[in-house]
């Protein structure tokens, strides 16, 4: 089972993006990840909760 989050506009996609996996996690998913394009993709994904996802990219991310 898998689940997805998308996002088009133009506020800042990342904190939509985490807390879209967020509300999803509860299904008992073991990984998450996240694709962010601006001008070149950048692809985060960690295994375990969505808040090591987190932890990880944030330090990567500017928002």
């Amino acid at each position: 089972m898998c689940g997805i989050v998308g996002y088009i506009g133009n506020k800042e996609a990342y904190p939509i993006l985490i807390n879209g996996l967020k509300r999803l996690e509860y299904r008992g998913y073991d990984s998450a990840g996240i694709a962010i394009v601006n001008n070149q993709i950048n692809l985060y994904k960690r295994k375990g909760k969505v808040s090591d996802l987190e932890e990880f990219s944030s330090n990567y991310v500017t928002t």
